[in-house]
């Protein structure tokens, strides 16, 4: 329901400003500006009544500099020691009003790791923390996780990440398997 909700909200925001009455100059800009920002609004109060969940979460080649710059590892298999590169693109979190025109919003996330069949090897609660403070409800935010599992012997596992909104009452979990070679 998210993803459709704000997908219709973009599509509507595209479709009015280029169907707009045709208008000149600043009359024109002024006009699309008060345009998106009036979507942009229909989008910001459907965010808020989503569920927090990921819209991608990936193993990744390397740490991603930029929102939406991932390179997706082709494989889920990794080396004995190597680290699990995971990059995730939250969404339905709270923004916090902060004061004087600032908003903050963030997450504490959580770790297991399970054998594909349920069982609990170990894990940490509040293994991260991730805090953001801006001047506007952003909506593009990733995270960047790295796991270090030296030792984990050779097998099939299952990652399991959980995302605690510090906004809010909102956690969302999702679930990486993996596999070490011998």
């Amino acid at each position: 329901m998210t993803r459709t909700l704000m997908a219709a909200a973009f599509a509507v925001m595209a479709a009015a400003i280029a169907a707009g009455p045709a208008r000149s100059g600043a009359e024109s800009e002024a006009a699309a500006v008060r345009e998106i920002d009036r979507l942009d609004q229909a989008v910001t109060d459907a965010w808020a009544k989503a569920p927090l969940t990921e819209r991608r979460a990936l193993f990744v080649e390397e740490p991603v500099e930029t929102y939406g710059s991932w390179r997706e590892r082709k494989s889920n298999v990794f080396k004995p020691g190597e680290d699990l590169l995971t990059y995730v693109e939250p969404v339905g979190y709270v923004w916090r009003d902060a004061g004087e025109g600032w908003f903050d919003f963030g997450f504490v996330m959580d770790f297991k790791i399970k054998t594909p069949d349920g069982r609990i090897l170990g894990g940490q609660d509040a293994y991260k923390r991730f805090e953001f403070k801006t001047r506007y409800r952003n909506r593009e935010v990733y995270i960047n996780l790295k796991m270090s599992l030296s030792g984990i012997p050779p097998g099939d596992y299952v990652l399991v990440y959980t995302l605690h909104d510090i906004g809010g009452e909102k956690s969302s979990s999702f679930e990486q398997p993996f596999k070490i070679a011998s």
